[in-house]
């Protein structure tokens, strides 16, 4: 067990939130129960997720994407209303960690992904307002891109969008999780045959073409789930905490 506001000052400082320019609020974005022994962990705030975390009997639910973004919170009212009302009514707290969770070097989404797939972080890149939250990682030998295909797809459980550009060998890629296509020049300059991210856009064909760059994009969603895994299992080793993660998969 441990009070909210030690768990949200921990994962603050553990996470450096300060160093971000985000336009999500991060930390604590609705102040529930004081004190936390069962933690939910969630990619999204959802209907879906508060809801399962609340049939779980969670004191907390902690995830990538929360429900306050930008300088005003605006009209509560429709959707974000509801959401908040479930929230309130049964004393839920929401903690969110954006930015700092996707840039983090030992449990973010980025390093995790690469690692998972057999790739060694070893330069940062994608930076946002100044704070790179990407990697740059390397295979220890050039693969097939079928097979860092394959991989993604066991990993995400899901088949990606894949945008030819590059060679048929990898073994430099640009790892940028979530909405990542507008890394692909940098990924170019870089010197990465592939780049991995969530969603792709609808000029990322024929850029990808033109820079010789592969896209392989394996949902947003999908790229993004473990880092909020890794947080939670390393919360729970650290304060005895019971957790959980709430699977809503997103075919985005």
């Amino acid at each position: 067990m441990i009070s909210l506001r030690e768990l949200a000052r921990y994962c603050d400082e553990l996470l450096e939130i300060a160093r971000f320019r985000d336009a999500a609020v991060n930390g604590v974005q609705v102040e529930g129960r004081a004190e936390v022994r069962r933690l939910a962990t969630a990619v999204s705030a959802s209907r879906q997720t508060i809801s399962e975390a609340l049939a779980w009997g969670a004191d907390a639910l902690l995830v990538h994407h929360g429900l306050l973004w930008g300088d005003r919170l605006g009209p509560i009212t429709g959707v974000l209303r509801q959401r908040l009302r479930l929230l309130l009514a049964d004393d839920l707290s929401l903690l969110a960690y954006h930015l700092p969770l996707d840039a983090h070097p030992e449990l973010g989404n980025n390093t995790l992904l690469a690692r998972s797939l057999e790739l060694e972080p070893i330069e940062p890149c994608g930076p946002v307002a100044g704070v790179p939250i990407g990697f740059v990682a390397e295979s220890s030998a050039p693969r097939p891109l079928v097979h860092l295909i394959d991989q993604v797809r066991e990993l995400t459980g899901r088949e990606p969008l894949v945008l030819p550009g590059g060679p048929a060998e990898v073994r430099r890629v640009t790892v940028l999780s979530g909405s990542g296509a507008s890394a692909l020049p940098e990924a170019a300059e870089l010197g990465c045959q592939a780049l991995l991210t969530g969603e792709a856009r609808e000029t990322t064909m024929a850029l990808a073409r033109e820079l010789g760059v592969t896209v392989i994009a394996a949902g947003h969603e999908a790229t993004e789930r473990l880092g909020v895994q890794a947080l939670g299992r390393h919360l729970a080793e650290r304060f005895e905490l019971e957790t959980t993660f709430l699977h809503d998969p997103n075919p985005v």
